[in-house]
């Protein structure tokens, strides 16, 4: 049985694990992976193992709850809810939820308290000395922010070279720190010494695929799925030949 050795730096579905089988051309092909973000759920049920070398924590397996089943006798035991009691009827009685007015109140007395509420609030003092100063600078520096950001037009910050090299760059530091984790776990390392086939999934993964093509010249160690199917049918080919030798 072949073994297949997935580097991943993105999140993978558990159905992506069906179609590596299906592109790879064989059902029963193991798949360790090791993965920089763990899976979108759970897959211990479609991969050998998952090494998770990044952030986070691996999804938990899913619960299945017990289907409930009411009987005859409890669905007879329903408890019938006891009638609230009927409101007490007053008659003759009116409620008003205005109050009366006070006879104390009078037209002078709120006229005396509007000047009061309309006073207006004194004003803010400027700042002085050193505060001036401060506040001076603050005001230069987020001008010149503005004016930075109009030199360069919007359509070239938005341009698709510029995202590109913001990708790669992204790319190139996920990589290296990814490499790094992988060369500081023992556990990935004895995972890829079983393998027959390396797949580097994505840019993120690339770096690590190259560093371990040249430590590992015997293991093929390739860039997607298409590049790993020549490798598996040209090991098939061999086993196949070396079987009609025999």
């Amino acid at each position: 049985m072949n073994t297949v050795v997935l580097l991943s730096t993105r999140r993978l579905p558990p159905t992506y694990f069906d179609q590596v089988r299906e592109d790879l051309g064989d059902q029963n092909i193991t798949i360790d992976v090791v993965g920089w973000v763990a899976p979108s759920a759970w897959v211990a049920d479609k991969v050998n193992t998952f090494t998770l070398i990044g952030p986070g924590r691996m999804p938990a397996e899913p619960v299945e709850e017990p289907s409930s089943s009411v009987g005859s006798d409890a669905a007879g035991e329903v408890a019938t809810p006891t009638p609230a009691p009927a409101e007490e009827k007053t008659e003759g009685i009116q409620a008003s939820s205005s109050p009366s007015p006070s006879p104390s109140s009078s037209p002078s007395a709120s006229a005396a308290a509007a000047p009061a509420a309309a006073s207006p609030s004194a004003a803010k003092a400027r700042p002085t000395g050193a505060k001036r100063v401060v506040k001076a600078v603050e005001w230069r520096a987020r001008r010149a922010r503005k004016v930075a950001g109009r030199v360069v037009p919007k359509a070239i910050k938005t341009s698709a070279p510029v995202k590109f090299l913001r990708g790669q760059r992204a790319s190139n530091d996920l990589g290296k720190t990814y490499w790094d984790r992988v060369l500081s776990r023992r556990d990935v390392l004895a995972t890829i010494d079983g393998a027959d086939v390396i797949v580097a999934l994505d840019a993120g993964a690339i770096w690590a695929g190259w560093n371990l093509g040249q430590r590992k010249a015997s293991t093929p160690v390739v860039l997607g799925l298409p590049a790993a199917r020549r490798e598996f049918d040209q090991l098939k080919l061999a086993a196949s030949t070396e079987g009609s030798g025999r």
